[in-house]
């Protein structure tokens, strides 16, 4: 088995290989290399494992860097999992091996691999960050089955969300309504905001694989979803709506209308995105019958002392959103990128 970097010319086979594998992600797209590369300027490090002609795994990583944040290898940043890719187990070690040895040649402080799986636990090195879940719902072809499902708390605020008046509409050019939305939010959370380019860039990367829906309220939008569409899987990737309009229920709507269209659609997942137990976020996703999964987020510490804790409960982030909550809305949105692209 030869292990080397991607070439130019080589991005078409790569994706076949991560489309028709079963241990793949959306995140392990070249598409997603081009997203975060063109927006943040960090630099690829891809490699793949081949046996002959025939590619058996791959491994997507970026190496980022910052004056203040220090030297990381990620795979990947921005995305709630990604890691190894690959035919079997020894294979993926092999990649993991080699991935070690970049961070090694490189002198990061660390190397992280985001795993979707928790029985993905290379030891050798690797320290181990159990604090995020991600919540996975079955879908069938009839979303009246899938409704049941739901708990009658989940039901009773949906169906008063159906007599508010509101309507759900889809559309990539709502990207800007939905963006001043979770701007704000981001901000009251004490959260740096990833660029507008980001998401755009992701339309221009992925038009068949990315939509937008919003709810509206007298035609005024109150909540968005930035939805990622991958094989047989619907995933949430980014939600948020305006407090103001919190009492219409506004996103027990935006969920439901995006989840029956699934259903309708032949998807057999919706993905509600990455939480930490016991969040609100958490919390809210639940009830709606989603299964939870360990993600398992493993650190090589090559020059790092210590496993390094980026989530917002951490006592640093802590500190960081008091005075982030602070900042005007504007002035976050002008700054938060340039911070937003050191956290992976």
């Amino acid at each position: 088995m030869e292990i080397a970097e991607l070439r130019t010319g080589e991005e078409d086979a790569w994706d076949s290989y991560v489309y028709e594998s079963d241990a793949s992600t959306f995140y392990h797209q070249i598409g997603w290399r081009n997203v975060v590369e063109k927006t943040y300027g960090h630099k690829p490090r891809y490699l793949v494992a081949r046996e002959g002609d025939a590619i058996v795994g791959v491994l997507p990583m970026f190496l980022m860097e910052s004056r203040v944040f220090g030297r990381k290898l990620v795979s990947v940043p921005f995305a709630p999992y990604g890691g190894v890719c690959a035919d079997d187990a020894g294979v993926g070690r092999a990649l993991v091996e080699e991935g070690v040895g970049v961070a090694r040649d490189e002198g990061v402080d660390y190397f992280e691999i985001r795993g979707l799986s928790d029985d993905e636990r290379y030891g050798g090195g690797f320290v181990t960050n159990d604090t995020y879940f991600t919540l996975v719902m079955g879908l069938v072809r009839d979303p009246e089955l899938v409704w049941q499902r739901f708990n009658r708390k989940v039901r009773n605020a949906t169906r008063k969300a159906m007599k508010s008046g509101l309507e759900v509409v889809t559309g990539a050019d709502y990207l800007m309504d939905l963006y001043r939305i979770y701007a704000r939010n981001m901000r009251d959370l004490g959260a740096p905001v990833h660029a507008h380019s980001f998401y755009a860039n992701l339309q221009e990367e992925f038009p068949e694989q990315t939509q937008i829906a919003v709810v509206r309220c007298d035609g005024r939008v109150i909540a968005g979803i930035f939805l990622l569409y991958f094989r047989d899987t619907v995933i949430s990737g980014w939600a948020s709506s305006d407090k103001s309009y919190q009492r219409f229920n506004p996103n027990n709507l935006l969920y439901w209308a995006v989840i029956k269209d699934s259903c309708e659609g032949g998807y057999e997942y919706f993905d509600f995105g990455r939480s930490i137990a016991d969040s609100g976020t958490y919390r809210f996703k639940k009830p709606w019958g989603a299964e939870v999964a360990q993600l398992c987020y493993q650190y090589y510490l090559n020059k790092g002392k210590k496993m390094p804790d980026t989530s917002q409960i951490s006592p640093k982030r802590k500190m960081f959103a008091e005075v982030w909550r602070r900042m005007p809305v504007s002035l976050a949105e002008r700054v938060g990128p340039r911070l937003r692209r050191s956290f992976p």
